[in-house]
């Protein structure tokens, strides 16, 4: 019994040792998640190809978030999640013009990356989750300003389609 108490200890001590050694070092990661502002798809106008913006707007500050975290510095940045959403005020209820979607990041020296897709979107669906590569350390892009760039077949949707781009970052830290 004494001997089992003791090695109860050194577990505690070792676990406790391990943890301090994580904490003090910085290892770990967080996540945080971004918001695009509205965008509009006119309704009966041009081809979809025209219509969708080939930048989403999105600006993504990732010394703010590590400023945010109280973290020391990133290791590597990733997609994790990725959706489109329609806002109330949509006058186009779902998503059924579009037929497939592709983004892709870059930035001054590096990509394209494809990094998220869906085909087929999809019917009737007022939120679309896209499909991530989340293998892909997207931090070389996120320092020299992130830029998201879109690819999508279907049609023009019938009426104004307003929605919302959210994507969320894991962000290893050294």
């Amino acid at each position: 019994m004494h001997s089992n108490l003791k090695l109860l200890t050194s577990l505690f001590v070792v676990a406790l040792a391990a943890l301090t050694l994580v904490a003090c070092s910085g290892f770990g990661s967080f996540s945080f998640t971004e918001q695009s502002n509205v965008i509009i798809v006119k309704g009966n106008s041009l081809p979809l190809a025209d219509l969708l913006p080939t930048t989403i707007p999105m600006e993504v500050d990732l010394e703010q978030e590590l400023e945010r975290q109280d973290a020391s510095g990133a290791r590597a940045v990733y997609l994790t999640e990725l959706y489109l959403e329609m806002v109330d005020e949509s006058e186009e209820p779902d998503f059924d013009f579009l037929d497939s979607l592709t983004l892709q990041v870059s930035s001054d020296s590096h990509g394209p990356d494809t990094i998220a897709w869906k085909d087929p979107v999809g019917t009737g669906q007022r939120r679309v989750e896209l499909d991530v590569d989340d293998s892909i350390d997207i931090k070389p892009h996120a320092e020299e300003g992130l830029r998201f760039r879109t690819q999508a077949s279907g049609s023009s949707p019938s009426k104004d389609a307003q929605f919302r781009v959210f994507a969320t970052f894991r962000v290893d830290v050294l």
